[in-house]
């Protein structure tokens, strides 16, 4: 009985610190893709930015054009 209580230990110990380990390093990638998710979001929106900009100022210049030719 002994031999067979220390095999199950000796089994089951590494066992519970993988799982400990992975949980730590799931709480880890967790924040990891938080933080990824405020700079992809951020980057996002600096190109949606810069887009909405080029539409305005490719309106603009139509408009100008448009306004040139009726004159």
């Amino acid at each position: 009985m002994t031999l067979i209580g220390t095999l199950l230990a000796a089994g089951v110990v590494p066992v519970i610190a993988y799982r400990i380990g992975r949980t730590q390093a799931a709480w880890r990638d967790a924040r990891n893709a938080k933080r990824s998710l405020r700079a992809d979001r951020r980057t996002a929106w600096s190109h949606t930015a810069r887009l909405a900009v080029g539409a305005i100022v490719l309106l603009l210049g139509l408009t100008a054009a448009a306004v040139g030719l009726t004159r």
